[in-house]
């Protein structure tokens, strides 16, 4: 079976870029444009993972992404910002919102998937991070 992402942006095109990275490795994916919808396919589809916009209408990206840590059972949620990339908003999006990993826009398809896989496999360890926020990833 294949794992579920939820991409959450109000930007179509970079919902479209993510979409095709994603299937073209093997995820399924589905879409939300704002936080609110992205609450409730999260609580309805439950994915094993939140690909989330930071700034989104409706409801912020960070208070969707507490809201969906909040669910039963939450997935493993990434914001993926370009407007948050001070290393302060990192540690708020962590401390404060419950996020597993904040990967700054316009992340590369490689450091995007790698991120992804290092929150859904048990064959990765912990990340180090870099200054410019961007995950990544050791092999055990």
């Amino acid at each position: 079976m294949k794992q579920q992402i939820l991409v959450v942006d109000d930007d179509r095109a970079t919902r479209e870029m993510l979409g095709l990275i994603l299937k073209g490795a093997g995820y399924e994916v589905s879409f939300a444009e704002d936080g609110r919808t992205a609450v409730s396919k999260a609580h309805d589809e439950r994915p094993d993972l939140v690909v989330i916009d930071g700034l989104l209408p409706g409801l912020h990206g960070f208070l969707a992404c507490k809201a969906i840590k909040e669910q039963e059972s939450p997935p493993k949620v990434i914001l993926h910002t370009g407007v948050y990339t001070k290393p302060n908003y990192k540690w708020e999006a962590k401390r404060e919102h419950g996020a597993d990993d904040l990967l700054v826009k316009p992340a590369k398809p490689d450091e995007l998937l790698a991120c992804i896989k290092k929150h859904l496999s048990d064959s990765y360890t912990l990340p180090a991070v870099k200054a410019t926020g961007e995950c990544e990833v050791e092999r055990r």
